[in-house]
């Protein structure tokens, strides 16, 4: 049998090992917890499978197979109706609404009335004036009177087994007018358009009609012309006019009780034609198909026709013949031909006021074909000699490359593993002997393609 279809073979039967390991770590796991000595016998023969798996996904489905059993060892038997009840017990917790917690309630509970473990809860309230048994009502007390302290007690049953777990609770009082006021004015802010700010507005904003407390807020501009009342309108100055301030008054009110708070934005003057260009210029990028940059092209590319402040883009490439004016085709160089560079000039006009910005990108060769990829890695391929070791006087053991840095396999075939193994490994011929010739066959393998490239090495005798 040749050399090549034994390592056919070897490889067959490594697969199918490899697709039964896989199948089997691919078991649904029970919903029940296993016993703890049966979760870690099964994370030891997890552990044992992941020394000699070397595929990169069956070893990452391995590993998440690992963790999910170290956890279920973690985790304490749940069986009879007393650890149910302390294992619910211990991971019962409260549900509050937006915003809330154990020492501000505001709003409804949630309260389970199940246990993770299948217990049943049932929850009861030292004060239902306040918070009802079911936790879905809540009753803030005045305002001025102070918050209210409720204990929830909850029974965890299984079985004839029970616990209970208490949870204190403060639920705060209602706000006076004064507070609401207080509170929605210190929270109050303007919303800007995206890329805008206070110091800086081009675009409308967004100014808040009522507070989060529940207050009314009414807004009015000092300077109408430029930013309207409701803030939905700007006039931005003409270019050359300035930058104009303006300042908005906000009114908030809560029954009797109002307040005002005074913001100032700054509207920016129009751009000039020059600012606009330079402005789209900067700005201005290319995109590119997913995978794909600027120095990796294998695809078509998105140029722009408009910038974000007008200006109008056309493209001209330099290589039309490998991309097109409009980046809509590109033909990548053969196999072997090289990649090839392309340079992009980009003309951005608004008015009277044009400039230009040049890309270049580099457009990948096609990809070699498996044969093309296999007959590669031979022509690179070298055996690694230790120290001043070379091919006509080795000593030591040498290295015998695996991968092709096309992603080849390699396979090693000794003409004499006495003296030199598959793996490399050199026992030289002994002293008063002759110098050792051994032909080491490297079997190249890209999916069907195959290669097969020998060396002559000389073994010398020890001395």
């Amino acid at each position: 049998m040749s050399v090549v279809k034994k390592k056919w073979l070897l490889l067959s039967a490594l697969a199918v090992s490899l697709v039964a390991a896989n199948a089997a770590y691919a078991k649904p796991v029970k919903q029940e917890p296993p016993r703890s000595g049966q979760v870690e016998q099964k994370a030891k023969g997890l552990e044992n499978a992941l020394k000699h798996v070397k595929n990169p996904k069956a070893r990452a489905a391995i590993m998440r197979a690992l963790e999910r059993q170290k956890q279920r060892v973690e985790q304490p038997p749940v069986e009879t109706a007393e650890q149910i009840v302390a294992a619910d017990k211990a991971a019962l917790a409260i549900g509050f609404s937006s915003g809330d917690s154990a020492g501000s309630v505001t709003s409804p509970l949630k309260l389970p009335a199940t246990g993770k473990y299948g217990s049943v809860i049932a929850w009861s309230s030292n004060n239902p004036a306040v918070i009802s048994n079911d936790g879905k009502t809540v009753n803030r007390p005045t305002s001025g009177s102070g918050d209210a302290t409720v204990i929830m007690t909850a029974t965890i049953t299984k079985n004839t087994v029970s616990a209970t777990k208490q949870f204190t609770l403060i639920v705060k009082s209602q706000r006076t007018d004064e507070e609401k006021v207080a509170a929605d004015k210190a929270a109050l802010a303007i919303g800007f358009s995206t890329g805008d700010s206070a110091s800086h507005v081009t675009s409308k904003l967004t100014l808040p009609a009522t507070g989060a407390n529940g207050s009314t807020i009414s807004w009015v501009s000092g300077n109408p012309a430029v930013i309207t009342n409701d803030g939905k309108t700007v006039n931005r100055p003409k270019a050359g006019d300035g930058d104009t301030a303006v300042t908005l008054i906000a009114t908030i009110r809560s029954g009797n009780i109002a307040d005002m708070k005074v913001f100032t934005v700054t509207v920016k003057q129009q751009m000039t034609d020059e600012q606009k260009v330079a402005a789209d210029k900067a700005a201005l990028s290319i995109g590119f198909s997913t995978g794909d940059s600027a120095s990796h092209v294998t695809s078509k590319l998105t140029l722009p026709a408009t910038g974000a402040n007008g200006s109008t883009i056309t493209w001209v490439s330099g290589n039309p013949s490998i991309i097109s004016d409009n980046g809509q085709t590109v033909n990548r160089p053969k196999a072997g031909d090289g990649d090839a560079e392309v340079t992009f000039i980009a003309t951005i006009k608004h008015g009277d006021y044009t400039d230009v910005r040049l890309f270049t990108v580099t457009v990948k060769q096609q990809l070699l074909t498996d044969a093309q990829k296999a007959a590669a890695d031979k022509a690179v391929l070298a055996i690694g000699f230790s120290g001043t070791d070379n091919a006509n006087s080795v000593t030591s053991n040498i290295a015998l490359p695996a991968k092709g840095v096309n992603g080849s396999t390699i396979y090693w075939s000794s003409s004499n593993n006495a003296v030199v193994s598959d793996n490399g490994t050199v026992t030289r011929p002994a002293a008063g002997t002759n110098d050792a010739t051994v032909t080491l066959s490297a079997i190249i393998v890209y999916n069907a393609a195959v290669e097969i490239k020998t060396f002559t090495i000389t073994v010398k005798k020890l001395p």
